[in-house]
């Protein structure tokens, strides 16, 4: 286990895996076979009340009280970075697509408490375009050895495959659903996420810094998605789990047509999409945790 006493960089570890994409392009490295066996522990770590009040600014709204779901991923997401950064990590960091989340928030998360957190290579995974990681994070309260809020996140590395390349499947049909809103994104909201997030990964950034890594133009962070999706629904008490699954990347500056269902009680079903295209961006679930 690599033990931590205060939480990584986003900065040190995006420049880590720069430096290690140029050194591998030069030397042609071959990357390790396997994930790494020992996860990445940060003891002590705490949410402040500051980036509680910049989330809530963000996103325009006061609840709840203890910190909102996607913001415990914000302040975790360095330690699975880290993970991932790192020479023996067998997958690129750089350039990597993230495709699914699934959270089961179990208790509130106080503001300002120490917290443990702890991330891990779960699972490498096939896929028609490349090799999917599963990266699981878990804050547990150091005390009681509670784990308050436990989640996996799906990346893919495009391109990069490890034997076994499986079939794309077949395109799924898209039928909009009852438009119940919209998102409005302006060509600065990449930036505005990242000064809260501290994920300041070029691909969000601008324009000309997501094309100089391949992209169409700057998209917004995919958890900014879940973030909107999640805002004012999630329960005060906690004990709910949710889930995000990405389709296509929303283009910045953008409007996302958003529909949310209720197919039973306590359940809520989001679908995000571009109404001019007819193309879906995301779908997520908001459900109890026994659901």
């Amino acid at each position: 286990m690599t033990e931590l006493q205060t939480m990584p960089s986003l900065a040190a570890c995006y420049r880590a895996a720069f430096g290690q994409a140029a050194k591998d392009a030069v030397t042609r490295r071959r990357r390790p076979a396997d994930l790494p066996a020992a996860p990445v522990l940060v003891r002590g770590h705490r949410i402040s009340a500051e980036s509680l009040d910049a989330y809530r600014r963000l996103l325009g709204v006061g609840e709840p009280e203890s910190v909102p779901s996607v913001l415990v991923h914000i302040e975790a997401f360095p330690a699975a970075m880290h993970l991932m950064a790192d020479e023996s990590f067998p997958l690129p960091l750089m350039g990597m697509v993230h495709l699914t989340n699934t959270v089961f928030h179990h208790r509130p998360v106080p503001v300002d408490v120490p917290l443990d957190i702890t991330a891990r290579a779960s699972e490498l995974v096939a896929h028609h375009a490349g090799t999917a990681v599963d990266l699981t994070v878990t804050v547990t309260d150091p005390e009681t050895r509670e784990v308050l809020w436990e989640g996996v996140s799906r990346y893919l590395a495009k391109g990069v495959h490890r034997g076994e390349r499986p079939e794309r499947p077949a395109r799924e049909e898209f039928t909009a659903p009852g438009m119940t809103g919209q998102w409005r994104f302006d060509g600065g909201a990449g930036r505005k996420y990242a000064a809260v997030s501290g994920d300041y990964n070029p691909i969000h950034l601008s324009g000309p810094t997501a094309k100089a890594l391949g992209m169409k133009g700057a998209i917004a962070h995919g958890m900014y998605l879940a973030a909107k999706m999640l805002a004012g629904r999630e329960p005060a008490a906690a004990g709910f789990r949710w889930e995000i699954g990405f389709d296509a990347p929303v283009q910045l500056p953008g409007t996302v047509a958003v529909a949310y269902a209720h197919p039973a009680a306590g359940i809520t079903e989001v679908t995000g999409w571009n109404a001019r295209r007819g193309r879906r961006h995301f779908t997520g679930t908001i459900a109890p945790s026994e659901a």
